[in-house]
C-alpha cells in the first residue's frame, strides 16, 4: 500500500518504531483519519463501549493474505460500528457477536487484532507508547479530560 493509504495497524507498527514523542505527534496528526480518530475514542473514551464480550471472537484469520487482498478493510466497514455501540438495543446479542466475527474475517488480520484490542481497551497494550496524553495532543478534543488512569492490580501473598 501507499504511504497514503497504510492500515491503521501498518500506522501504528511505525508510531512504536519512533522514537521521540514530538515525532509519534507528527505521525499521528500526519495520518489522522476519522477511522483512526475513532478507534482512538473507542479505546479510551470511558463514554463508549462496544457492546460485545471480552476476548478474541472465534473467527478465521488467514494470515497468509498479504495487505490489500482481503474482502474489505476498516475505512470501509468503520461506519457499522454503530451495531456495536452501547445502547443500541435493536439486534439480539447473537446477531452482533456474528457481525463482529464476520468483520473481523473481512478484513486484514492485523486490522482484527486492532479491533479487538479496541473492542477490549487494550490498544496501550499491544502498542506501549500509544498513551491517553500523546491522543490528546495529537487530537485535541477527542477524549474527555475526565478519564481515569489504568490501574495496576496489587497482587498479594496469600500468606500476606
Amino acid at each position: 500500500m501507499s504511504e497514503t493509504n497504510l492500515l491503521v495497524p501498518e500506522i501504528l507498527e511505525k508510531f512504536e518504531n519512533i522514537k521521540s514523542k514530538s515525532d509519534k505527534i507528527r505521525l499521528l496528526k500526519q495520518h489522522e483519519t476519522p477511522l483512526l480518530r475513532t478507534l482512538l475514542r473507542l479505546n479510551y473514551d470511558p463514554n463508549l463501549s462496544m457492546n460485545l464480550p471480552i476476548g478474541t471472537p472465534p473467527y478465521k484469520k488467514e494470515a497468509d493474505k498479504p495487505v490489500g487482498y482481503n474482502a474489505s478493510n476498516l475505512t470501509k466497514e468503520y461506519r457499522r460500528f454503530y451495531i456495536w455501540l452501547s445502547p443500541q438495543n435493536t439486534l439480539p446479542k447473537l446477531k452482533k457477536e456474528a457481525l463482529f466475527v464476520s468483520l473481523c474475517e473481512s478484513i486484514h488480520w492485523t486490522e482484527a487484532e486492532v479491533l479487538i484490542c479496541v473492542k477490549d481497551r487494550t490498544l496501550q497494550t499491544k502498542y506501549k507508547s500509544l498513551s491517553v496524553d500523546i491522543v490528546r495532543e495529537a487530537y485535541p478534543g477527542l477524549l474527555p479530560f475526565d478519564i481515569p488512569k489504568p490501574v495496576t492490580a496489587k497482587v498479594t501473598s496469600p500468606l500476606e
